[in-house]
């Protein structure tokens, strides 16, 4: 058999069709589960300290935009201020305090690297070189940072701000010599079986 021929079975037996697939207009699952965890880590942080508020006071909440991330935001800040004993309300009218969520941060990053050979799009026929990852890994990140204001509502009297409420989330994935793939991450929920703290954990796993 001929160099060419050599070629030929090679490119037929190593290579696939390449399909380039839109990206998402929403965030993923993976990255849902970074915003929402991070917000809900910065919340049960051991340093976040309650609203200096009395337990029975009356207070609604807004938040700039109108993201599904923000609305979890407000519900989950919501629920954090009614185990403190805080009544939440729907009206600003029935609410004796406003509490602005200042959202400086509430989104994800991603970043890849690569050790080996990339796919590669074949000049002469309709086929490519398949990915060839000796060591590759793809890390996401989740970020979330806010403080609560806190404004008397029939006056808009500014009263206080609360410290930052700050947190990080990570879903880390790696593969080692072509197929040994596994992946680290500090998200609770489907990555464990029985979940209990926000611990960081290692999960080797076959995709």
């Amino acid at each position: 058999m001929g160099l060419v021929g050599i070629l030929l079975l090679y490119l037929m037996t190593c290579c696939a069709p390449v399909k380039q697939l839109p990206n998402p207009d929403q965030a993923n699952a993976i990255e849902q589960f970074l915003i929402t965890q991070a917000v809900e880590l910065s919340l049960h942080d051991e340093n976040a300290r309650p609203v200096p508020l009395p337990p029975g006071e009356t207070v609604t909440l807004d938040a700039a935009g109108s993201k599904d991330e923000q609305r979890f935001l407000i519900g989950a800040v919501g629920q954090w201020l009614g185990e403190q004993g805080l009544h939440i309300q729907s009206e600003a009218k029935d609410a004796h305090y406003r509490i602005q969520i200042l959202v400086q941060s509430l989104g994800t990053e991603q970043s890849q690297s690569l050790f080996g050979m990339p796919p590669v799009q074949s000049v002469l026929i309709p086929f490519a070189l398949p990915e060839i990852s000796l060591y590759k890994a793809q890390r996401q990140n989740g970020y979330t940072r806010f403080r609560l204001d806190i404004f008397e509502t029939t006056t808009g009297k500014f009263i206080r701000s609360t410290p930052w409420f700050q947190a990080t989330t990570y879903f880390n994935e790696y593969t080692l010599l072509f197929f040994i793939d596994f992946y680290t991450t500090n998200l609770v929920g489907p990555f464990e079986d029985s979940p209990s703290s926000y611990e960081n954990q290692e999960h080797p796993t076959d995709y």
